[in-house]
């Protein structure tokens, strides 16, 4: 069973900025990172229209919220102001809030990171998937238990600090989890949280001596 103030805790310290909105994009959910990126606190945002949305991005939102009713998730680039006015180049996930069977929001995982280069604006394509360079299974395998390591992290962690496609991630955490290589500390709305098996952890001790010398997490 998880420990539910060490997972509150990993979302609110996370270093990656996560929020959540209703679906008429008011917001639910603003962690710390959110706070230190965009400049607006907690207690300022909760309840209210998020203050992200400006009038050129509004069919951005309306976009999000329109996939999100249809239970779709999203990875795609965009710009936004921090308070200040400064901007920033964004990679937005999203993925449906459902409370029973009934979606009742979005969770958006916001990253600035080098794979901006590999994904497109939302106006203009927000169907289309980041592409990678080709690896086999056991490399992508093995990459994500490194990443993992001794720590527990989100899929967009993982994907962040990998370079891995987080569709990818996902996909093999599944996979690993039917193995017994990693398990899935925490699921909600908002994010799911994984660490190493015992046996995740003795192959990674194994790849480290065979395979990958020298290598040091990200």
């Amino acid at each position: 069973m998880y420990d539910e103030d060490l997972i509150i805790s990993i979302i609110k310290n996370s270093n990656e900025a996560i929020i959540a909105v209703d679906l008429e994009g008011k917001v639910l959910l603003w962690n710390k990172s959110a706070e230190k990126l965009f400049g607006y606190n907690e207690k300022e945002v909760l309840g209210n229209f998020i203050p992200l949305v400006k009038n050129k991005n509004s069919f951005e939102l309306e976009t999000i919220l329109t996939k999100t009713k249809e239970g779709k998730v999203l990875n795609f680039r965009t710009q936004k102001q921090d308070r200040d006015g400064n901007e920033f180049d964004l990679i937005f996930h999203t993925t449906p809030i459902y409370r029973d069977d009934a979606i009742i929001g979005v969770s958006i995982i916001i990253q600035q990171s080098e794979l901006l280069k590999k994904v497109v604006y939302l106006p203009l394509t927000i169907e289309q998937t980041q592409k990678e360079p080709k690896r086999t299974f056991s490399v992508i395998r093995d990459l994500i238990l490194l990443t993992i390591g001794t720590d527990k992290k989100t899929i967009n962690q993982i994907s962040s600090e990998s370079g891995i496609n987080w569709r990818t991630v996902e996909k093999h955490l599944t996979f690993m989890m039917g193995k017994k290589l990693v398990a899935e500390i925490f699921s909600s709305e908002y994010v799911r949280i994984f660490e190493l098996t015992q046996n995740g952890r003795s192959l990674v001790e194994q790849v480290r001596k065979e395979r990958y010398r020298g290598y040091k997490k990200p």
